[in-house]
Formats: C-alpha cells, sequence, structure tokens
C-alpha cells in the first residue's frame, strides 16, 4: 500500500471507529466484554462518557486514534484510554508509549481539576492488524534482562535521602559525600560557621585526595547561598587552611569574604555612629567574634589579629 493510500486508509478506519465508539452504549458493550474483572467490579458505568482529549503524538496520528472516556471508579473519577491501534507494522514499544499517554492524561487532569490527587487510568488496546499481535503488552518486558529488578522497583515507592532527619554525626561519616551533605543541611542555618569547621575536617581529607575541584564549588556555594555573619573568620580560616598553590579560586573566595567583611565592618560603623553607647556595643561584639574564633580553633594570636583584643583578654575567653 503506497503511504498516500494507506494514509486515507487509516483516516477513514480513524473516522468510522471514533464515531461508532463515540456512542456510550457501544463503548460501553466492549469495555463490559474485556475490561478485567477486577476493574470491571470497580467501574460505574453509568457515568461514562466520552472525553474530547487526545493524547497521541502528532507523528502517530496516522497510525492510531485515541478515545479518553471517563468514568466513575470506586465514586472517584478516573479514565479508560481506548487506543486504536491500526498500524501495519505493529509497535514493540507500545507500553512505554502507552506509559507515556497515560502520564499525560494524568497531567491534563491536575491541571483541569486543580487537585493534587492523580486519577486512575486503565488502557485498552483495539488492534485490527493483518496478523496476530507478536509483542508483548506487559512493560516489564522492554527492560530486558532487567526485568525482574524493575518488576521489583519501578513504580515502586522511591528510595529519598531526607538530610533534615540525618543527624551530622552520620553525615560525618561520608568521606566524600559528607562535605555537600552537611553544607545542603546547613544551608539556612543564620551563621554557617558553627557547622563549618565539621565541614572543613572533610574538606581537608578532600584535598588530600588532590580535588580541589569540589574544594571550590563547596565554598563558592557557602559565598553564594549561606548566611555569613562573620565574613573576615571564614576568610581568615580559610586561607590558613587553604595555600595558593591549591588554586586561585580558593584564596579568591578568601578575598572576597574579607571584603564582604571590611564593607560591613563600614556600614556597622556608620549605624552605630547614630546610636548612643556605640563603642560598648562594638567590645561586645569584638568579644562576640573572640569567642566564635576560639571555638572554631584559631589561636589566640590570631585572635588578637581579627579582633584587636589584648591578648590576655582572649586567653580569659577560652576558659
Amino acid at each position: 500500500m503506497n503511504p498516500k493510500k494507506s494514509a486515507q486508509h487509516f483516516s477513514l478506519h480513524d473516522r468510522y471507529m471514533r464515531s461508532i465508539l463515540a456512542n456510550t452504549e457501544v463503548a460501553r458493550e466492549v469495555f463490559e466484554k474485556h475490561l478485567p474483572a477486577k476493574i470491571l467490579a470497580k467501574l460505574d458505568l453509568s457515568t461514562l462518557s466520552l472525553q474530547k482529549d487526545s493524547f497521541v503524538d502528532d507523528k502517530l496520528r496516522l497510525q492510531v486514534a485515541d478515545l479518553l472516556y471517563g468514568v466513575n471508579i470506586e465514586g472517584n473519577p478516573g479514565y479508560i484510554y481506548l487506543l486504536l491501534e491500526h498500524a501495519s507494522t505493529p509497535d514493540p514499544l507500545l507500553p512505554f508509549r502507552i506509559l507515556k499517554y497515560a502520564t499525560a492524561i494524568m497531567d491534563a487532569h491536575l491541571k483541569k481539576t486543580g487537585k493534587k490527587e492523580l486519577p486512575f487510568v486503565y488502557p485498552l488496546i483495539l488492534y485490527n492488524g493483518e496478523r496476530a499481535y507478536p509483542y508483548s503488552t506487559d512493560l516489564f518486558s522492554l527492560f530486558g534482562d532487567h526485568a525482574s529488578l524493575a518488576r521489583s522497583t519501578f513504580l515502586a515507592p522511591y528510595a529519598l535521602i531526607d538530610l533534615s532527619q540525618m543527624p551530622d554525626e552520620v553525615l560525618q561519616q561520608y568521606l566524600w559525600f559528607g562535605a555537600a551533605a552537611l553544607l545542603a543541611k546547613h544551608a539556612r542555618d543564620p551563621d554557617i560557621l558553627p557547622i563549618f569547621q565539621t565541614v572543613l575536617h572533610l574538606l581537608k581529607h578532600l584535598e588530600n585526595q588532590g580535588r580541589f575541584d569540589y574544594i571550590y564549588v563547596s565554598l563558592t556555594y557557602v559565598a553564594k547561598a549561606m548566611n555569613v555573619p562573620n565574613p573576615e573568620i571564614l576568610a581568615t580560616i580559610v586561607a590558613e587552611n587553604f595555600t595558593e598553590t591549591e588554586g586561585e579560586g580558593i584564596m579568591t573566595l578568601a578575598e572576597y569574604w574579607k571584603q564582604q567583611a571590611r564593607k560591613e565592618g563600614r556600614e556597622e560603623g556608620r549605624e552605630e555612629g547614630r546610636e548612643e553607647g556605640r563603642e560598648e556595643g562594638r567590645e561586645e561584639e569584638k568579644h562576640a567574634m573572640a569567642v566564635k574564633c576560639l571555638k572554631m580553633g584559631l589561636s589566640p594570636e590570631k585572635v588578637v589579629q581579627l579582633t584587636e583584643l589584648p591578648l590576655k583578654e582572649v586567653k580569659k575567653l577560652r576558659h
């Protein structure tokens, strides 16, 4: 059959079958005779109605026709999807195509109703090829050697890694994933510094593996996505733990935090100049910063450089 006659044949078949099956009495008889008993028992075929939507790919429009029927299933809206296969060459990937059509129907239903509950969709194929249909209608047969694994896992509940419910102590055990997991878990913390010491330990492991790309990406994430109330502390920690030989990008981030600290310092100075007791406020801030630095493991001498507090005073804060 030449393509022109083939297209005409499909078009005539389409129009004929659509016009007949648009009659719900005809469709009801087809469903009563051919739907599985366990599904038929749950349907209220008195509610059967033809829907206007079509979900067949444009490229297949001349090979297949589809009809979508709405029907109540145990009192809730559902659908029976009738696909009219009249292609001269059966498609071995038909089960996968049906899966795509079914999800398209579900998506359209969600958009139409605004609800968050998926409708039940059952496909039924009407085939009138010249020979018996030669392929399996079982989706899992398409997975080949992995059919058994797919049958036991595909469409089953997915595995979920809920970082919010995993203790930090557990995440620290991941030598490779740990740093990223901890940063992602604490990304919305008001201050990233308390967890950063632990992250730093894991990043140092990655440094030993030569994975400076991981380190740079992680520090960039901290710079762009997280709250760093004391950027100068973070800049000092980064600068002391990673050298110039480990990549200019890391040092650039350290300089970025230093600039942020200077900018915030100027803004805070201007604000404090408008308030009474600004000197006392600065001293309290220095003490708070010193305590954080000491907790992060910085030496008292380095804390003196950062806060300009007397060494004796800083040493007292360690106790």
